[in-house]
């Protein structure tokens, strides 16, 4: 089985756009065509038995219209999870404790933040809120962590070191952070992450180092492992492959495909 707990996928209208244009700034490929067909059609040809599809408000007024959409497609779809959003403006729009709880009541089981994109740093004060309500109502985060090529790499504000502070604040949350940590950041994920209680996904990993990433997995532990791609940024059967290639222990394989995400989705 496997689980792929990183994806994304647009509103048919803008997608093919949206791709293209995030392309041009990070100066990545993209895979397919960036809708939810698409993602379907990869799942088949790499094998993905479920998608966690993960959107980002990048304006408050956004909230409400993601995650009613989100919840609608979670109620036709059997092979495509959805997370819900959350901005941590969304204050001036509407109320936090509201929206996470009426998340909670339509069974989403996470929401996707992304300091970069969302003009925040993790362990602002401001957010106490929404870590607090998220934990309350057993609603994961899955953080974008580290660098992000559209942005300055000296200006980042999801590193290591910030996130460290929000695990500490608030051990009864769970947190995923993207990229195994910290994107392009791993020296700081050793320093300032490792063995601490937090997930991290394998998203757009493909990149690392055989011997960083096998040696991050190891350390941290992988059973806070998760498979992810971050599609249609990287597709699944090459990360696998990169995988299994660096991984020999069968039963560390199934945790990281897809053990410990069924336990963070409550499957």
């Amino acid at each position: 089985m496997l689980i792929d707990i990183h994806t994304h996928f647009y509103p048919e209208d803008i997608a093919k756009n949206t791709i293209k244009k995030l392309s041009l700034q990070v100066g990545f490929k993209f895979y397919g065509e960036g809708t939810i067909d698409s993602l379907k059609q990869f799942m088949i040809t790499d094998g993905v038995d479920i998608s966690v599809n993960a959107p980002v408000a990048t304006k408050p007024e956004q909230v409400k219209s993601i995650n009613k959409t989100m919840i609608e497609c979670n109620s036709k779809e059997k092979n495509i999870i959805c997370m819900g959003a959350m901005h941590p403006l969304f204050n001036k729009t509407g109320n936090i404790r509201e929206e996470l709880e009426f998340l909670a009541k339509n069974n989403i089981k996470g929401i996707k933040m992304h300091p970069e994109y969302q003009n925040f740093y993790p362990d602002d004060g401001g957010l106490k809120i929404i870590y607090e309500t998220c934990a309350k109502n057993n609603i994961f985060i899955l953080f974008h962590a580290g660098a992000d090529a559209a942005f300055d790499f000296d200006s980042a504000k999801g590193t290591p070191k910030r996130f460290k502070q929000v695990i500490k604040s608030y051990p009864d949350l769970k947190i995923i952070l993207a990229h195994m940590g910290g994107y392009q950041m791993w020296d700081y994920v050793y320093k300032e992450l490792v063995g601490l209680n937090v997930y991290f996904d394998t998203a757009f990993c493909n990149e690392m180092e055989d011997k960083v990433l096998v040696s991050l997995i190891k350390v941290h532990g992988c059973d806070k492992i998760i498979f992810g791609t971050d599609f249609p940024w990287e597709r699944a059967s090459l990360l696998k492959q990169k995988i299994e290639k660096i991984i020999n222990d069968e039963d560390v394989r199934k945790m990281i495909f897809y053990q410990n995400a069924k336990k963070i989705l409550n499957l």
